[in-house]
């Protein structure tokens, strides 16, 4: 039962999209080959907790998706930014309340696009994943000039797609639009129909054009990794495609431990006539209890059956396994496994931090580039539905080095540099308290005035007690 409602997921999924079609109804030349558009729906069917390797004897422990929460964690675990313009930042801060979210789809699925729109007066942001994103062309730099977003609705056995293209020629950004009827379990893309037949598309144009732009209208997400089914491709692979096939290793080793608990479940072996006059087990005992029929021999009328569980052994074969996994996904020891499973020498831990840390900023940097773009694409909304908002604007982002550097550590350190004249009063609250230059100097300058006015207090209900 199980391995027929995985293999119709697959299959759903395989057949899911006609790229053949989807190029010739757009009348396209798609950069991204057919294999890495596949690819991006099989990782993203993993992630999803769909493995291929899934059947009646294999349970999965979904590591692929436990890898991609640790690292989204990391990557955005203090982070904060704000735009210097206020509507923009309201619209802005709403998305970043998601921030963990979207950053986890993109290290588990390999790419994402964060796509502004108006909608009733407002500016919104929609999250298009990996699985419904189609990028068409790229610069020789790796910037993203035309993409095709799917938008899709189920009604039954019926689905409705609504493919969306945007392309950057010049400064003029054409958007085309074309809507699909099909069937669940069947074509997808079986006929075209019109976009007011679907109600929540009746008001978008088939077709317009703005100018005046330097990039696409929104922010382009993928991950810093090469992708090995095509080295030129833009297109990172999921941090933890590397470790695929220990993955699937790692879920075999899981269900031997299971199957060992399972078949060493205490039992006993009773003859039948011991049963009741019907035959049936103890009340509540059925499980425990397993009907046999013993040759008449009065000391065998019944066998407890109770061998010796191995999982010691099997729980260090997984370990090992979630070890190598770390390794190839190049995560710090102990993300995974248990960090005492060998030991490791001082050097050997700074090496692994070191290559997890860089892990992490090159995300950050790919992230941080997405965002600024959506910014950029939010402001030219504003601008084309007259929502007032000012020319000028500044973004501010903060990451998190917490993962490389031991923050108690950092502040012993800084309290030291302070208490020697090393550093100053301002360098040390930046240092230990995350803030800005501006901010520190405020806060030195608050914390001096509240000091003062309490001493003055102090002095005066001093000299009244006299």
């Amino acid at each position: 039962m199980l391995s027929k409602l995985i293999n119709k997921i697959k299959g759903w999924w395989h057949n899911m999209f006609d790229y053949g079609q989807i190029a010739k109804d757009f009348d396209l030349d798609i950069q991204t080959s057919k294999d890495i558009l596949d690819a991006i729906q099989k990782w993203a069917n993993i992630y999803n907790g769909n493995e291929p390797w899934l059947d009646e004897n294999t349970i999965s422990l979904h590591v692929a998706k436990t890898i991609s929460e640790k690292v989204s964690e990391a990557v955005v675990v203090e982070y904060k930014s704000v735009c210097s313009e206020p509507y923009i930042n309201k619209v802005y801060q709403r998305f970043l309340n998601k921030i963990q979210t979207n950053t986890e789809l993109m290290i588990g699925k390999s790419c994402i696009f964060f796509k502004p729109y108006y909608s009733n007066g407002k500016i919104r942001i929609n999250v298009i994943q990996a699985d419904k994103f189609i990028p068409v062309k790229f610069t020789d730099d790796g910037e993203l000039l035309a993409f095709i977003t799917i938008d899709q609705i189920v009604k039954e056995n019926k689905v409705y797609s609504r493919l969306e293209y945007n392309e950057l020629v010049g400064n003029i950004l054409t958007i085309k639009n074309i809507a699909y009827k099909g069937t669940l379990n069947g074509v997808v893309f079986e006929s075209k129909i019109d976009l007011t037949e679907v109600d929540k598309w009746k008001d978008i144009k088939s077709e317009q054009s703005i100018e005046g732009l330097d990039r696409i209208i929104g922010g382009f997400a993928t991950m810093p990794t090469v992708n090995n089914i095509d080295n030129s491709s833009p297109i990172g692979m999921p941090i933890w495609a590397n470790a695929k096939e220990t993955l699937k290793q790692i879920d075999k080793q899981f269900s031997r431990i299971i199957w060992e608990y399972e078949g060493s479940e205490l039992a006993i072996d009773i003859d039948e006539s011991l049963l009741d006059a019907n035959g049936q087990m103890p009340k509540g005992k059925s499980r425990l209890f397993r009907k046999m029929i013993f040759d008449e021999v009065k000391d065998k009328n019944y066998n407890v059956f109770s061998p010796q569980i191995r999982d010691t052994s099997l729980f260090n074969g997984l370990n090992e396994l979630l070890r190598q996994a770390e390794v190839q996904c190049h995560l710090e020891h102990g993300t995974l496994c248990k960090a005492d499973i060998s030991p490791k020498t001082a050097q050997e831990i700074k090496q692994m931090k070191q290559s997890y840390y860089v892990t992490v900023s090159n995300i950050q940097k790919t992230m941080q580039q997405a965002l600024d773009d959506l910014i950029y694409g939010i402001y030219v909304l504003c601008k084309l539905y007259d929502i007032p908002v000012m020319t000028d604007y500044t973004t501010e982002h903060d990451w998190d080095d917490s993962i490389l550097v031991d923050k108690e550590s950092a502040r012993n350190q800084a309290l030291i540099e302070r208490n020697n004249k090393i550093t100053s009063d301002v360098q040390y609250i930046m240092d230990t308290k995350n803030m800005k230059e501006k901010e520190a100097i405020e806060f030195i300058k608050r914390q001096r005035e509240y000091r003062k006015s309490t001493e003055e207090e102090q002095e005066s209900e001093e000299e009244l007690e006299e």
